[in-house]
């Protein structure tokens, strides 16, 4: 016999154990924190973050000491960028959970393989 649990109060992503950050994203905003956490690991030094588009300026290491602007987007899935309708002009990078666009004009940061990847395992949940 199935449980039944009833699906009121918060509901968690799959975990991560990321220093500061025990689940993973389950919204935009996870992703914003989460990245937030990771920056400094994977090359970015954040400017600033905004409410309107982009949501993010930031410097990326591109070797030794040269830097390069970036405008990010973040999204929970790579694929919310057509539906929120941002102009692909306007950004250089859409960091995301869940890389879902396979036919994305842009470069794609997802976290969720990140992660596996300093994990040293193959996979982090859905």
């Amino acid at each position: 016999m199935a449980l039944r649990i009833p699906l009121k109060g918060p509901v968690y992503g799959p975990l991560v154990q990321v220093p500061g950050l025990a689940h993973g994203p389950v919204n935009e905003m996870g992703v914003v924190f989460l990245f937030g956490t990771m920056a400094e690991r994977l090359g970015f030094v954040v400017h600033r973050i905004q409410a309107e588009f982009p949501d993010c300026e930031a410097m990326r290491n591109i070797g030794g000491d040269r830097w390069q602007r970036v405008r990010i987007e973040f999204e929970y899935e790579s694929r919310n960028f057509l539906k929120h309708m941002h102009d692909i002009r306007e950004c250089d990078l859409i960091v995301c959970w869940k890389h879902n666009w396979p036919d994305c004009p842009l470069d794609v940061l997802e976290l969720k393989g990140e992660i596996a990847k300093i994990a040293g395992i193959a996979k982090i949940g859905n």
